[in-house]
């Protein structure tokens, strides 16, 4: 029996906003209902701290399908999935074992769908990082900050600017309905920087201008001097400033990530959750 749960059909439940279903053919019902009770929980605490709601009434139900693993890699994506003369928000997790990785970050895409990376990502990945796995990408179960700091001295830092709103200069592209990656290591540094900048903007300027930053962006614009009376250029260089200066405290991890990025940065994220593992 599904706690708490109603049955889906084979290998899917469903939760109060979400519609968990196995792909894998692998899943006993207990591992189902575990999977499902971790995304609903974790939405809980999502849409809690950002003081909105599921959105289920305007999108319906969140998606939720477990996968088999891509290249041994155990990540998520977020998508429209076509059904019938509408789309449904879905989320696409990679690999079964262990605490799912980047769950918390992509139901926050699902709650706020926005079609600017940059934007979505700064939302996201500090949900990851409140109240999710730590090893999930990109902090790879080292800081976050820890990696912006290590990307500077590695002369690898990518400046928010050229952070653009679509794939591209994410060191990405799309494949179908999925993402897919290109590059590596620039990917690595572009989610590191985007949840780095957005955990300095929800402690410096609060929850509730970022959530307006959001809504305001629909336009396809990104209205930094209206919502924060500072444009990006001085944002970047005030949160650089503060980064900098918690890195005594962070020296340690920053000079490991520095080694791993020296040796390999294609394979840096993947090197630093072994080591966080050991």
């Amino acid at each position: 029996m599904l706690s708490g749960l109603a049955a889906w059909g084979c290998g899917a439940a469903e939760t109060a906003d979400l519609v968990v279903r196995d792909e894998t053919g692998h899943l006993s019902a207990a591992r189902l209902e575990q999977l499902a009770q971790t995304a609903q929980s974790d939405l809980g605490r999502i849409v809690a701290f950002w003081e909105v709601t599921p959105r289920v009434a305007e999108f319906g139900k969140i998606h939720v399908v477990f996968e088999n693993p891509r290249k041994e890699t155990y990540s998520a994506v977020f998508y429209w999935a076509p059904m019938g003369k509408s789309k449904i928000r879905t989320i696409a997790v990679f690999g079964v074992n262990g605490t799912p990785q980047m769950l918390a970050h992509k139901l926050t895409h699902a709650v706020f769908p926005n079609p600017d990376k940059l934007i979505r990502n700064m939302m996201g990945i500090p949900m990851e990082v409140r109240f999710g796995n730590k090893l999930t990408f990109p902090m790879c179960g080292f800081d976050n900050d820890a990696w912006v700091l290590a990307l500077r001295r590695a002369n690898a830092y990518i400046p928010l600017a050229a952070l653009g709103s679509d794939h591209g200069s994410w060191g990405m592209s799309t494949q179908g309905l999925l993402t897919i990656v290109i590059d590596a290591a620039r990917q690595h540094a572009s989610y590191a920087e985007a949840g780095s900048f957005g955990t300095y903007l929800l402690a410096t300027h609060g929850m509730e201008k970022v959530r307006t930053f959001n809504r305001l962006s629909r336009d396809n614009d990104r209205h930094w001097q209206e919502v924060f009376a500072q444009g990006l250029p001085e944002l970047e260089k005030n949160w650089l400033r503060a980064l900098e200066a918690t890195a005594p405290a962070r020296a340690s991890q920053v000079t490991q990530l520095s080694e791993l990025l020296a040796n390999n940065p294609m394979y840096a994220c993947a090197r630093a959750q072994q080591l966080a593992t050991q």
